[in-house]
């Protein structure tokens, strides 16, 4: 369908010459459409979160093989019960998927350091990380694990769980995991593709699954 568009003298721009009047024009009508465009879009996101959809998206990162994720996604469960699994690494072995060790070195503050050993598919080596995280918490409204690489088997290892009350209902949680992990090892495309496909999915559905009653 086309549309038709003509510029229409108004007090404004009595005195200019055509050009700039319809560049004036074109420019509130876009912004117009701009808005009409972004509000739907805005809307069918917030209905797909709700229904239980889990939104994956892959970005790639300058220089690196390995690109970056987030992955967003409601839970049934308040925000605080959703935290208290985030908040303790030391029990990432039940509580995370494909952790094969994990212990919290220390807690200080807001700063904690912890060790994990991720279980990897043969023929790749197991991959350890020690981490330093800062947590953020404004108690029912926002809580926020950003964690960056100390040492360990990665070139890179940085992110963050992003937790507050979806669409203010306190009874279901918002949840934004985002990571970027570049190990010291090559990793094929297949094993890429399979965590954007399976793997970040299957840990929504694994921390649902912790959070029901």
């Amino acid at each position: 369908m086309s549309i038709a568009i003509r510029a229409v003298p108004s007090p404004q721009l009595v005195g200019s010459s055509p050009a700039p009047q319809r560049k004036a024009a074109v420019a509130l009508i876009a912004c117009f459409l701009g808005l009409v465009v972004s509000i739907p879009a805005f809307a069918s996101e917030q209905e797909r979160l709700s229904k239980g959809e889990i939104l994956v998206k892959i970005r790639p990162v300058k220089g690196m093989d390995i690109p970056a994720a987030t992955v967003r996604a409601v839970v049934e469960a308040p925000v605080e019960k959703v935290w208290a699994i985030i908040n303790l690494c030391s029990r990432y072995t039940k509580t995370m998927m494909r952790v094969k060790k994990s212990k919290e070195l220390s807690r200080k503050g807001n700063v904690v350091h912890c060790d994990v050993l991720v279980d990897m598919p043969w023929p790749i080596d197991d991959l350890r990380a020690i981490t330093r995280a800062v947590h953020t918490i404004r108690p029912g409204a926002f809580y926020k694990r950003e964690w960056k690489l100390v040492k360990g088997d990665y070139k890179r290892n940085t992110g963050s769980w992003t937790l507050t009350p979806f669409a203010k209902d306190k009874k279901r949680t918002m949840v934004v995991y985002k990571a970027h992990a570049v190990p010291n090892i090559s990793v094929p495309k297949w094993l890429q593709r399979a965590a954007a496909k399976r793997t970040f999915p299957n840990l929504i559905k694994h921390l649902r699954k912790q959070v029901k009653p």
